[in-house]
């Protein structure tokens, strides 16, 4: 139960704007009611203030809502994805971080706050908000588009002039086998992946991790879109490694060395086909790739080891056993890793042998026989000593 004394500090992003604070009180307030925006304009209005509060007292005082009362409507501002909240119970102390709210036309088309919308407040009232607030969408699907496209700069653009620019510009990341980057950059919308997000660091994450799912550009693109964050307008490469463990679809580029397919795609064609389970696509990207940072075509000659010596399993702290192995052996490249397993091959007793039972296994009839045998002769000496002592 929240009490007046618990502590707490406030976080919040920019004073409220004026259109804002009309979207808090003519599209929010009648799903959370009065109370809850009173309570969420109090939170931003003393973020802003230079002192800064330490508990709920004078929160209760300015929005004159009892603890109670806080508590619940802060759970409806929760819900309604206009605050976080975070707990310390060592410090006993909250964390209040406001959310910014909606676009008008963002909540009245977002698929559960426009259909409560709508049902509590009518078709008339829905019509008229969107009159209001909402920017109509134009309907271009009769349209013949006619723009100006980004090639026909280059109609003059001379043989001898790309081969300048090729020698002069920047380089891109350089370690992906696979990827393009003029395939995935060409038409790649800014609402797709913002110029400011095209930093290296994305490039060379999103390259990396398409050589070891085997996305290709194309697919690249909707995935990485998928993957921004909205509010804060920056990639969300853990949302991106996610899709990619979802995408089971077949690596199509025609590849005549199997050690060249991306080491998820080489894992499914050893299990003819099968999806490949998410263990195993950790395993694989958190583990060789980020953590022992093997390259693709290493991952994949290792990947075969281990499965050639346990049975097909990938087990992984057999995987961890010999990645560390291969790092302290300085094996870096596949040809490296080949050399290493053809020379390991030439050694005598160099693969598991399958260990022979030992001779007592095969006498364990004879030896249960013989313990029984055992038990008679020592039942009997006791009998003896009690006749003798007794």
């Amino acid at each position: 139960m929240l009490n007046k004394e618990d502590h707490l500090k406030i976080e919040s992003f920019v004073p409220l704007s004026n259109e804002q604070i009309h979207v808090l009180r003519l599209l929010y307030r009648p799903l959370i009611g009065g109370h809850a925006v009173a309570l969420y304009e109090t939170l931003s209005a003393l973020a802003a203030v230079p002192v800064k509060i330490k508990n709920h007292v004078l929160i209760c005082k300015l929005s004159d809502l009892s603890m109670e009362a806080i508590e619940a409507n802060r759970i409806l501002l929760e819900q309604y994805l206009l605050l976080k909240t975070f707990y310390d119970g060592a410090k006993n102390r909250y964390c209040y971080q406001l959310q910014e709210p909606l676009s008008a036309s963002a909540f009245l088309r977002h698929d559960v706050f426009g259909r409560m919308y709508m049902k509590k407040m009518g078709k008339q009232v829905f019509e008229h908000m969107k009159r209001s607030f909402a920017k109509d969408h134009e309907d271009i699907s009769t349209y013949q588009e006619i723009t100006a496209h980004i090639r026909d700069m280059f109609q003059n653009w001379s043989e001898q002039q790309e081969q300048q620019f090729m020698d002069l510009r920047p380089t891109l990341p350089q370690t992906s086998m696979n990827f393009r980057f003029d395939r995935f950059l060409n038409d790649l919308s800014p609402m797709l992946l913002p110029l400011s997000e095209r930093t290296k660091e994305n490039l060379d994450f999103i390259a990396e991790k398409a050589d070891i799912y085997g996305i290709d550009e194309k697919e690249m693109q909707k995935l990485v879109g998928k993957s921004m964050d909205l509010k804060t307008n920056h990639l969300d490469r853990h949302k991106l490694v996610r899709y990619l463990q979802q995408s089971q679809k077949e690596f199509t580029k025609q590849i005549e060395d199997p050690y060249q397919l991306p080491p998820i795609r080489f894992l499914q064609e050893k299990q003819k086909g099968i999806a490949v389970s998410r263990a195993d696509q950790n395993l694989i990207d958190h583990v060789l790739f980020e953590q022992y940072h093997f390259e693709p075509q290493l991952i994949n000659v290792l990947i075969e080891y281990v499965l050639d010596r346990c049975n097909q399993t990938l087990r992984r702290n057999y995987v961890e056993k010999v990645a560390s192995t291969w790092v302290r052996l300085g094996i870096d490249t596949k040809e490296k890793a080949l050399r290493h397993i053809e020379e390991e091959a030439k050694q005598p007793n160099s693969k598991p042998k399958q260990k022979e039972l030992p001779k007592w296994f095969y006498e364990k009839d004879n030896e249960d026989e013989e313990l029984e045998i055992s038990k008679e002769e020592l039942a009997e000496k006791m009998r003896k000593l009690r006749d003798q002592y007794g």
